[in-house]
């Protein structure tokens, strides 16, 4: 008996969508504290914040295989929903670190450094959302191309 995939178009980019408005979400709450609790100078605990995309898109491709797929998932279709979530993740992302900056006036961490007003600018709120965008996009890319490869089924 020859099965053809269960899913719909609709369900293919609504799957993408909400997940990456859950990857948002669960990234900055994450990043906030993160920031809140255990900002120091150097500290290698914020590059947990550009692995964590990896392991969502992850699971986001598995519910994906598990939830409506049954025979065929060729390579440009996990790649597309890996990059769909990636994108949108990564644009409400940048949306919420700014929102939360801005109207909330979390001052800049600068202070501890004494370099001057030129880092400052750097690390005002829309340099710090904008970095985040551009970061996670192409982590988003790269991310997408690996998991593909081991998510497609012939």
């Amino acid at each position: 008996m020859n099965i053809n995939p269960t899913y719909t178009k609709r369900q293919y980019w609504l799957t993408a969508l909400i997940s990456g408005m859950l990857l948002s979400l669960v990234l900055s709450a994450f990043y906030m504290l993160m920031y809140d609790r255990m900002y120091v100078e150097s500290s290698y605990l914020f590059s947990i914040i550009y692995l964590f995309p990896f392991v969502w898109l992850s699971l986001t491709l598995a519910f994906f295989k598990w939830k409506f797929l049954i025979s065929v998932f060729p390579y440009k279709q996990a790649f597309l929903l890996s990059l769909g979530t990636g994108i949108c993740g990564s644009i409400l992302f940048s949306g919420v670190i700014f929102a939360v900056l801005t109207c909330f006036g979390i001052e800049s961490r600068m202070g501890i450094y004494n370099n001057g007003e030129r880092l400052k600018d750097f690390m005002s709120p829309q340099a710090i959302s904008l970095s985040f965008l551009i970061i996670n996009l192409m982590l988003s890319l790269f991310y997408s191309l690996i998991i593909a490869i081991f998510a497609r089924k012939k």
